[in-house]
């Protein structure tokens, strides 16, 4: 283990993670993030982020600068000095904070900045190297192992930073990981005997067909299977052979060693993202849809570990709300809305709204009859009347404009106008309330559905 100014001189360039531009479902991924942390900053508002808006883009500006990489597992407390350089160096960045994750963030920038992001993340680590009580430590990996126990670290909220050398790849960390570096190399030590016991082979079955066979003889089990993508041969290791993610990867990663150029291209094709996703549809269009929505896309997605449907909705600038079928109500959806998406417009609201209610992720609005008269409160702010064959929607905020309508419209007296209204206002407590009923049409476009799904082999 290196100290001091080992770190120091050890002449290495930062390696990083490569996000593909054709990953698209990153973005709805990101999305997710984000929202978790607007939740955690509404239970407890002293848990914001501070400090986290400097340099910063969004995701979608930095796809226009080009392909995307990725630091994962950075350290937290170093991110203003990063945002310091990087905004100083004209270097567009974002990052994102995980759920539950105290002390590390994953950190985006474009590719062609990987030099300039280097040289940056290098000064950090002198200038911290120069700190009192601020010593850094370094243990040595396999280029190979990188992937394997990046993800440790990152799953157990561990900043480190990965830099390449020419006699492997430095892991770079605070003294005060130092225990947990320890315990994470004993545990990658482990896994890497049980594998050295487990046979990892391609084969041809009768046919000419590739096939995996892998042969465990710790756990005296085996398993041959079609051509596929590594994630998906990861999730067929932890389903099948019982795998933790981390043995999967590496198995994996011993497998892809064993492939021509033009397999491995395939085998490094599939999206680990998308891998995690039991239903992921993008686009989803009606064909009745109102015009006022044509600059926002609707995506909806469930994680195989989430027991929750999820809905984004994002504009054509980049601004989304993230709304989850366990929490349907309408004014915190609006309220989502208008601070979000910055939509104040009664009407998109209302269209929003509209659809995201025919997509199952709102509660029907409230209605309450009053004689021949049906009122439905449609938002916070307007309520539609129904008498007969006729139909107005009014604004709820103008009470004189509200009650003109209504006398012009239905022929009603002020008095009875007035009980309306106060009955619209109201409405959220009424006890007359009744279910409105409307057929949730599910016509979607470009749609992924249970992807456990047998995608046939590839030679």
């Amino acid at each position: 283990m290196m100290h001091g100014d080992d770190v120091a001189s050890a002449g290495v360039e930062v390696t990083t993670q490569i996000v593909s531009k054709a990953t698209e479902i990153i973005m709805d991924i990101l999305k997710l993030a984000i929202e978790r942390e607007r939740e955690a900053a509404r239970r407890d508002p002293s848990k914001k982020q501070q400090g986290l808006s400097g340099g910063e883009v969004t995701y979608r500006k930095l796809q226009e600068g080009g392909e995307v990489t990725s630091i994962p597992s950075f350290d937290k407390n170093d991110y203003g000095e990063l945002i310091r350089q990087s905004k100083k160096m004209n270097i567009p960045v974002a990052a994102i904070q995980e759920s539950e994750k105290e002390n590390t963030l994953t950190v985006f920038f474009n590719v062609k900045d990987e030099s300039a992001l280097s040289a940056i993340l290098k000064d950090i680590y002198n200038k911290k190297l120069k700190e009192p009580g601020q010593p850094e430590r370094m243990v040595t990996i396999e280029k190979e192992q990188v992937e394997g126990f990046q993800m440790y670290c990152s799953e157990h909220d561990i900043p480190v930073c990965f830099m390449e050398s020419k006699d492997g790849v430095k892991c770079i960390f605070g003294v005060e990981y130092e225990k947990q570096i320890e315990a994470a190399m004993q545990k990658y030590n482990e896994m890497s005997t049980e594998l050295n016991n487990t046979d990892i082979s391609l084969f041809k079955d009768e046919k000419g067909k590739v096939k995996f066979r892998i042969d465990d003889g710790t756990e005296q089990k085996q398993l041959t299977m079609n051509f596929s993508t590594k994630a998906r041969l990861e999730r067929v290791l932890q389903e099948r052979l019982g795998y933790s993610k981390l043995k999967a990867v590496e198995a994996a990663n011993r497998l892809g060693a064993k492939l021509t150029d033009e397999q491995l291209g395939y085998y490094l094709s599939g999206s680990r993202q998308l891998e995690q996703m039991d239903t992921y549809e993008k686009d989803l269009k009606f064909d009745d849809d109102n015009v006022l929505l044509e600059k926002f896309s609707f995506a909806r997605m469930k994680f195989d570990e989430e027991d929750a449907m999820r809905l984004t909705v994002t504009d054509d600038r980049g601004h989304f709300i993230v709304i989850s079928e366990k929490n349907r109500d309408r004014a915190a959806i609006e309220r989502e809305i208008n601070q979000h998406l910055n939509v104040s417009d009664t009407e998109t609201v209302k269209a929003i709204m509209d659809k995201v209610e025919r997509l199952g992720f709102i509660e029907e609005p409230k209605q309450v009859h009053f004689r021949e008269y049906l009122i439905e409160r449609d938002t916070t702010s307007s309520f539609t009347v129904r008498g007969g064959s006729t139909v107005v929607r009014l604004d709820l905020s103008d009470r004189d404009t509200a009650r003109k309508r209504l006398r012009d419209t239905f022929g009603m007296s002020e008095a009875k106008a007035d009980k309306i209204i106060g009955k619209a206002q109201k409405q959220s407590v009424a006890d007359n309330l009744l279910t409105k009923a409307k057929a949730r049409v599910q016509q979607t476009a470009d749609t992924l559905k249970n992807k456990k799904r047998e995608r046939g082999s590839r030679k």
